[in-house]
C-alpha cells in the first residue's frame, strides 16, 4: 500500500511537471500549448478559471487529458477538447495556433515539433530553415516596397495635381454654365419675340391654306358624291332609288373572289344585314368598299395600296357593265399615266412656300433664332455633363493620398488561352473571347473592400447576368509592384472572378515585409 501510494504521487508529480515548458527566451513558466501572452492566466499557485468564466477547477486538472472547461481552455496542450487550441512556439519562425485535435495525431503541424510530444524525435525542427526563407522573403518585400514607395511619391504628386486641376476645371465650368444659361435665356427671349411676329405674319397664309384645304375637301366630297351616285344609278336597274341584293348579284364588280357569282358572304360584305340600301347608305358605306375593287380591275390599284395613293394615279376610272363592257369616262378625261420620277431626292422634297419679302424675312429671322437657341441649349447640356463627370471623379476615393487618382480610366489587359480580360480602373471589367464575339461585362466599379487595409481590394459589381445565374462580379486584389499590370485572372466560383493587380500605388515602405507580432519572435 505504501509502495502503491508512492507510485501514484510520483505519477502525479510527473504529470504536473510535464505540463510546464520553460521557454529559452523567457523565465516565465507556462503549461504546454500556452502562448507567452496568456501565461499569467495559468498560475500553478491558484485554481484555474475557465476563460468563459463558467467553471473553476484545481490547477492540477490543467492538461490532464480531460476536458473540464466548455471552451477547452483547461487543455491547451492535449487533444482532449475538440474546440481548444495548441500554441506552437516555433522559435526562429512564426508562432501559430492549431486546433487541439491535431496534437499527437502523428502529423507535424508545428515546425518545432512540439505538437507531437508523445513521440519525442518524431518531428524535425525546421523553424530555423523556414525562418531563414521567411526573412529572405521579408527582405525582398521590404526592398520592393521601398522601391515602389519612391514611385508612389510621384503618383501621389500627380494625383493631387490632377485633383487640383479638376477642382479648377469645376470652378471654371460653373462660371461657364452661368454665362451659357444667360445666353440661352437671351436666345429664348429673342426666339419667342420673333416667333410671335412670324406667327402673326403667317396667319394670313395659314388661313388661306385652311380655306384651300376646305375647298379641296369639298371638291373631293362632291366628286365622290357624283361618282358614287353615277354608279348607284347604273346598278339601280329599276330606278326605284333602292339598290337590292338581286340587283348587285348580276354585277361582276361585287364578285370579290371572281368565282363567277356574288354569294351570301359578298352580299353581307357590301350590305351588312340590309336587304337593300338607298343612295345615301350606298355612298357612305358601300362605295368605299366597292371602289378599290373597281380600281383593281382597271389595274390602277394593288391590294394593300392606300386609296389616297390610288387617287393620285387617276381621278377617273372605268365603269363596268353587268356584262363586263366598259362604262368608263371619255378618254380625254381619263389620265392613268404616272409622272416620271427624276430621283428620290426630288420626290421627297416638300414644295417651298413662297411668301412676300417682309414675311420671308421674318421667317428667316425666326428660323435663325430657333437654331441659335438649339445651339445654346446644347452648350448648357455639354457643360452640365462635364460638371457631373468632374464631380463624380472628385467624390471617388483614390486612396489616402490620392495615389490611385492617375490610374482612373487607364485600362490593362491579361490574356489566357481562351479570353482577353480588360480592367479599366474605377470603371469596369470586361472579358472577350479569342474566338470572336463581343465583350462581356464582368462588373462595374463599386467600392474598396479590403479588411485590414481598405485599399487592398477593389470590388466591381453588377456585370452581365450569367445564364440562370447572378450578375457577374470581380474582386481585384491590389499588390505592391514596380509597374501597374494584371498578374492573373481566375474564376474561383461561377460568375465570380478574381484579378491580381500590381501597382506602385499599393506600396508602403512603413509596413514592408512586416508580419504580425508574435510572442516568441
Amino acid at each position: 500500500m505504501v509502495y502503491s501510494s508512492w507510485i501514484m504521487k510520483l505519477q502525479s508529480f510527473t504529470l504536473i511537471l510535464s505540463s510546464f515548458v520553460i521557454i529559452a527566451q523567457s523565465d516565465v513558466p507556462r503549461p504546454r500549448g500556452v502562448s507567452l501572452s496568456k501565461a499569467s492566466l495559468y498560475s500553478p499557485t491558484k485554481d484555474f478559471t475557465c476563460f468563459d468564466g463558467t467553471v473553476k477547477i484545481p490547477f492540477s486538472y490543467v492538461n490532464d487529458d480531460y476536458c473540464d472547461c466548455f471552451d477547452g481552455s483547461d487543455e491547451p496542450g492535449t487533444s482532449a477538447c475538440l474546440n481548444g487550441f495548441f500554441h506552437c512556439t516555433n522559435a526562429g519562425y512564426m508562432s501559430q495556433n492549431i486546433p487541439s485535435s491535431r496534437v499527437n495525431d502523428g502529423v507535424c503541424d508545428c515546425c518545432d515539433g512540439t505538437d507531437e510530444y508523445a513521440e519525442p524525435g518524431a518531428c524535425s525542427n525546421t523553424c530555423e530553415e523556414l525562418g531563414k526563407e521567411a526573412r529572405a522573403e521579408a527582405q525582398r518585400l521590404a526592398e520592393l516596397h521601398k522601391a515602389g514607395s519612391q514611385l508612389k511619391v510621384d503618383l501621389i504628386e500627380k494625383g493631387n495635381q490632377k485633383r487640383s486641376e479638376m477642382a479648377e476645371q469645376l470652378s471654371q465650368l460653373e462660371k461657364d454654365k452661368a454665362e451659357a444659361e444667360k445666353i440661352k435665356a437671351e436666345k429664348e427671349a429673342l426666339k419667342n419675340e420673333l416667333e410671335a411676329k412670324e406667327n402673326e405674319a403667317l396667319k394670313v397664309y395659314r388661313e388661306a391654306d385652311e380655306q384651300e384645304r376646305q375647298k379641296k375637301a369639298e371638291q373631293e366630297r362632291v366628286e365622290v358624291m357624283k361618282e358614287s351616285s353615277e354608279y348607284f344609278d347604273r346598278y339601280d336597274s329599276d330606278s326605284d332609288g333602292m339598290l337590292t341584293v338581286d340587283e348587285i348579284k348580276v354585277v361582276n364588280a361585287f364578285d370579290k373572289n371572281k368565282d363567277g357569282e356574288v354569294d351570301e358572304d359578298e352580299v353581307q360584305y357590301f350590305f351588312g344585314e340590309n336587304e337593300s340600301v338607298d343612295k345615301d347608305i350606298f355612298v357612305a358605306t358601300t362605295w368605299p368598299l366597292l371602289k378599290p375593287l373597281l380600281m383593281m380591275e382597271q389595274g390602277m390599284f394593288k391590294p394593300g395600296q392606300d386609296e389616297d395613293d390610288a387617287d393620285h394615279e387617276s381621278d377617273a376610272e372605268d365603269l363596268t357593265r353587268e356584262d363586263g363592257e366598259d362604262l368608263g369616262t371619255d378618254d380625254e378625261n381619263l389620265d392613268l399615266d404616272l409622272p416620271e420620277a427624276t430621283n428620290d431626292q426630288e420626290l421627297a422634297q416638300e414644295p417651298t412656300r413662297m411668301y412676300d419679302d417682309d414675311t420671308q424675312k421674318l421667317v428667316d429671322e425666326a428660323t435663325e433664332a430657333r437654331r441659335q437657341l438649339t445651339d445654346a441649349e446644347r452648350t448648357v447640356r455639354e457643360i452640365e455633363s462635364n460638371i457631373r463627370s468632374i464631380k463624380e471623379n472628385l467624390e471617388k476615393d483614390y486612396g489616402l493620398h490620392q495615389e490611385f487618382a492617375t490610374l482612373d480610366g487607364q485600362c490593362f489587359e491579361y490574356d489566357d488561352k481562351e479570353y482577353v480580360y480588360r480592367l479599366c480602373m474605377f470603371q469596369k471589367v470586361t472579358q472577350k473571347s479569342k474566338n470572336g464575339g463581343g465583350e462581356v461585362g464582368l462588373g462595374n466599379w463599386g467600392e474598396w473592400a479590403g479588411d485590414d487595409n481598405k485599399y487592398s481590394v477593389m470590388k466591381y459589381i453588377n456585370g452581365v447576368g450569367c445564364w440562370n445565374g447572378p450578375n457577374r462580379m470581380t474582386t481585384v486584389n491590389v499588390h505592391c509592384g514596380l509597374e501597374t499590370k494584371l498578374l492573373s485572372v481566375t474564376e474561383p466560383y461561377r460568375c465570380e472572378y478574381k484579378i491580381d493587380l500590381s501597382t506602385p500605388a499599393a506600396c508602403d515602405e512603413s509596413n514592408s515585409g512586416q508580419h504580425d507580432s508574435h510572442d516568441e519572435l
